[in-house]
């Protein structure tokens, strides 16, 4: 399994669009979370199958930021419902080659995203990129990631960003995940699904992670379709 020691490229990368991007969302990087998963507040855990990195990447507006291809995103341009839901994988170099990015984020983000996926070996590690709508003051937090044969899920949590941060109460944006698994994957997995929590965990971090708030409410997104790049 590789290492989950960050190369300093991988970490420049990760922190090289913040200062330029503060107002696009600024990107967020989580290094590998192993199998030991997050403590909940009901005292449970959300244990990870694989260790992983996570970088996340807003747009300015209710956009799309990637598409696995420039094919995929002309075939999704009359079909994409006002609130964005959907995902697909990187799982070899003609798959990272093929990336198309919208134009959507800023400049730096888009510089940090794909240096992040040239970073995957992929003999040992795949992409997973997840993006949905957001509104502006939220930030989305990975909490696990479970990788099977054919089976890939994602927990979050959702919480409100710091204070210092600017946002807009109406605004709604599409907020890209792109995660890299310590699995390799010959062919995406056939089930994909996810949940989110409406609050964070204290060890999550975050304006909403205190001991004192409760994940009481989970939402739930699931596609058992090959092709999942289209809104669920």
């Amino acid at each position: 399994m590789p290492s989950t020691s960050l190369s300093r490229r991988r970490l420049l990368a990760a922190s090289g669009g913040c200062l330029s991007a503060a107002f696009a969302g600024c990107i967020e990087f989580s290094e590998g979370e192993s199998v030991s998963g997050h403590s909940t507040s009901e005292g449970g855990t959300l244990e990870s199958t694989h260790e992983y990195e996570s970088l996340s990447i807003r747009s300015t507006d209710d956009t799309p930021v990637a598409y696995s291809s420039e094919d995929a995103a002309e075939a999704d341009e009359e079909k994409r419902a006002p609130r964005y839901l959907a995902d697909f994988f990187v799982t070899d170099e003609d798959d990272a080659a093929a990336l198309w990015f919208t134009g959507a984020a800023a400049d730096d983000d888009v510089d940090a995203a794909r240096a992040f996926v040239e970073e995957t070996d992929f003999d040992g590690e795949s992409i997973y990129v997840d993006q949905r709508s957001i509104d502006d003051c939220y930030r989305r937090r990975l909490l696990s990631v479970s990788a099977a044969d054919g089976e890939f899920r994602t927990n979050y949590c959702r919480a409100l960003k710091s204070p210092m941060e600017p946002c807009e109460a109406d605004r709604t944006v599409t907020e890209a995940v792109f995660v890299r698994v310590h699995r390799p994957y010959d062919d995406p997995p056939s089930s994909r699904g996810s949940s989110e929590r409406t609050t964070c965990p204290s060890d999550a971090g975050g304006r909403n992670g205190s001991a004192a708030n409760k994940m009481d409410g989970t939402e739930t997104n699931d596609t058992d379709a090959p092709s999942a790049e289209v809104p669920r």
